[in-house]
């Protein structure tokens, strides 16, 4: 305050400069754009890159606020209509265009199941609620496992668009509060008084300092309780687009800095953002308070160059260079367009393309975005805008009407598509025969398997009739009676005991693992009904039970705390084997060792349920590829497979307890099929189905019966 009293006049100069139109602000848009882009296509020094859709929050919170407060002052009010009218037409035509050709492409380049994705979310897109959509996705650890969504990146504007659909609204209404202080005031009359100024100023600041570390606290709390649902939840992302907010609104502030303080700001800003793409990954939890390095970096660039963005020794003046005022100015259809430009290559090849091809799948997206700035964007946001509320109405109702409707006739289609593929059902869910030998010495192996892998050999096509169907597959998985039966290890939250079967049993059975026991819960539940056991699943997600899982310790101790306290007649543990490194074997193997050594004295039997080895590829994908025959969509057991399947069975029996072996319920001479008779044998690449499961129950029963008599 001190500032603007000594040089009034000086107010609304900086007021107009911090406004108008700033070439280092598309500069920084640029950098925003590509920090993303060439982080999405795999450069691996920029595993970070994601932190520049939080340089995109807070350049839109501080050009927004400005423009609200630049009406306000012209007018004497927040005029909403030509807002929420002008937003419409720079924001909604080039979303609904990139929604509808990708549903298109989806739907023409993709295979049915992972063409259902992005259309069913383009929906969600176009009615701005795709963060909801995705967080539900996120929280969810299975669907975790599955592509991203060629959508997904339609989050960061309904983030925004969610923040303003309150913020001018809020702002107009402490705007009124100052209007009508103004009309009591009859002494003072003039708009652009300075003391009416700096009063606005400081009611308004307070306003959004107050909201946005109420949304900063949520977003450190809800991060590291939630992480995949807090990074597309609005509310610990206000914050950002509220720091842009709040530099907007005290940005005469830093109309006098000298060049040296700008070159220092700027500088400094530019190294934050740089160091968050480049020390950040996805493991870091975000946004939290590890999102205040890009987005206080973010503000100081914007600080720096309020009133003179072009000072020598600043950064304002490589910002503004031509090149990225050119990539600036078309950041947001560039955005847009490079995901499902990248995500749509990458599933119609069936893998993870290499830097090399997404880096011309770039190049592709920019060019599809020249095109639509020029032909779609730039026209109709510089059409002029008469009637603001019919044109708002216009807008909507065209944009969001096309997209649902591209989206339904592309949904309608496939669902013919499924009903064509599986119009034969397979009927009861039959149980496999025991497994045999197929040679004198060979590894015993179900006939089914034999049979499935002699077929495969032979290039048989893929049956007709699959169980489930493969538009089935994804969730054919169990599912608990309560979600707060089992945990997730990347969603922390209370867990619970929640015993099942009581009635009528007389023995206790503690299942004891992660995603890789809950796959067996079919199969055990309806072993556990036929011979009188109570069962207590003790599970949690994305957490192998060993002693050397340091990350899970918290799940392992309270577990094993658990058990001591229950006196269960037997722990089955199901956990998965860690394929990787030697070392990351060898832990794994002497972690569940360790783990069954702990076990012993807590139950008469202990028993681990040998891991079915992983598949090569997603099953969806491998069955739905053109020409796919039961050869292509077979896996080959690696070395490094056996050897932690071997070395694990033999850990845990020198512990002293029991060990299933399933390797012949899934394999023959080191060959695993996707498919056994007419049942999909897995639901992922490291999950089995529910179907075959089911199918193993009676195998099951008889193996765990065997290895308490053992």
């Amino acid at each position: 305050m001190i500032l603007e009293r000594e040089r009034p006049a000086a107010r609304p100069d900086a007021r107009a400069t911090s406004l108008g139109h700033r070439d280092d602000i598309q500069g920084l848009r640029a950098v925003a754009v590509l920090l993303v882009a060439l982080g999405h296509a795999g450069i691996r020094f920029l595993r970070g890159g994601f932190v520049g859709v939080d340089v995109f929050f807070v350049l839109s919170g501080f050009l927004i606020t400005g423009l609200l407060i630049a009406g306000a002052e012209k007018r004497g009010f927040v005029s909403l209509r030509e807002f929420y009218a002008r937003r419409a037409k720079r924001i909604l035509p080039a979303a609904a265009l990139t929604l509808i050709v990708t549903d298109i492409a989806a739907y023409r380049l993709l295979n049915f199941v992972r063409a259902k994705q992005p259309i069913q979310d383009s929906i969600w897109a176009a009615f701005f609620s795709a963060n909801v959509q995705f967080a539900r996705q996120g929280v969810d650890y299975f669907a975790r496992s599955q592509p991203p969504s060629p959508i997904q990146h339609y989050w960061s504007l309904a983030v925004e668009e969610q923040f303003y659909l309150v913020w001018p609204v809020l702002l107009s209404v402490v705007l009124v509060g100052i209007a009508v202080r103004r009309r009591r005031r009859p002494s003072d009359r003039s708009p652009g008084a300075p003391a009416e100024r700096a009063f606005s100023e400081r009611r308004l600041a307070l306003v959004i300092i107050v909201a946005s570390l109420g949304s900063l606290a949520w977003s450190i709390y809800y991060t590291h309780r939630t992480p995949a649902a807090a990074y597309f939840a609005t509310l610990a992302r206000a914050w950002e687009l509220g720091l842009g907010a709040a530099l907007a609104i005290g940005a005469s502030r830093f109309a006098h800095l000298s060049d040296r303080a700008r070159a220092v700001m700027g500088w400094a800003g530019v190294a934050a953002i740089g160091l968050a793409a480049v020390l950040f990954a996805d493991t870091t939890p975000f946004p939290g308070s590890w999102a205040l390095l890009p987005t206080v970096g973010t503000a100081l660039v914007i600080a720096a160059g309020i009133g003179n963005e072009r000072s020598p020794r600043g950064v304002g003046a490589q910002l503004a260079r031509a090149p990225l005022r050119y990539v600036g100015d078309r950041s947001y259809a560039f955005y847009l367009w490079h995901w499902p430009v990248l995500l749509i290559a990458a599933s119609y090849a069936g893998h993870t393309l290499s830097l090399g091809p997404n880096l011309l799948l770039l190049g592709g997206a920019f060019v599809l975005s020249i095109a639509s700035y020029a032909l779609v964007e730039n026209p109709i946001r510089r059409a002029p805008l008469r009637r603001p509320v019919r044109a708002s109405a216009v807008l909507w109702g065209t944009t969001v009407a096309l997209v649902v409707l591209v989206a339904v006739l592309d949904l309608r289609s496939i669902d013919q598509k499924v009903l064509l593929k599986h119009a034969t059902p397979v009927g009861a869910i039959p149980t496999l025969a025991p497994p045999v030998e197929a040679s004198p010495g060979a590894p015993r192996a179900l006939p089914a398997v034999i049979a499935a892998v002699q077929a495969a050999r032979q290039g048989s096509p893929i049956p007709g009739s699959l169980e489930p169907s493969i538009d089935r597959l994804l969730s054919d998985r169990y599912h608990p009676p309560s979600p707060d039966c089992v945990a997730d290890h990347d969603e922390p939250k209370i867990k619970q005991v929640c015993p099942l079967l009581e009635a009528g049993s007389s023995r206790t059975l503690v299942v004891f693992g992660d995603s890789h026991a809950a796959e067996w819960m079919p199969a055990i539940l309806w072993a556990a009904s036929q011979d009188g056991w109570k069962v207590i699943p003790l599970i949690e997600l994305g957490c192998i039970p060993s002693r050397y899982a340091n990350v899970c310790a918290p799940f392992v101790e309270w577990a094993e705390r658990e058990v001591a306290s229950l006196h269960p007649d037997a722990v089955l543990v199901g956990a998965r084997l860690t394929v990787g490194t030697p070392k990351q074997r060898a832990d794994s193997v002497s972690g569940l060792g360790a783990l069954a050594t702990a076990m012993r004295p807590l139950a008469p039997d202990v028993v681990l349920i040998g891991d079915p080895p992983a598949q090569a590829g997603q099953p969806t994908d491998c069955l739905l590829t053109r020409g796919a025959t039961l050869q292509t969509c077979i896996s080959t057991l690696t070395d490094d497979q056996l050897s932690v399947y071997r070395d694990a069975a033999g850990a845990v029996t020198a512990a002293g307890a029991a060990f299933i072996d399933t390797m012949g319920w899934f394999c023959f001479e080191n060959q695993c099929p996707m498919i056994v008779g007419h049942a999909i044998a897995y639901r992922d690449n490291q999950h089995i189905s529910t179907t075959y499961a089911l199918e193993l129950r009676q195998l099951f029963r008889d193996a765990f019966t065997q290895a308490l008599t053992a």
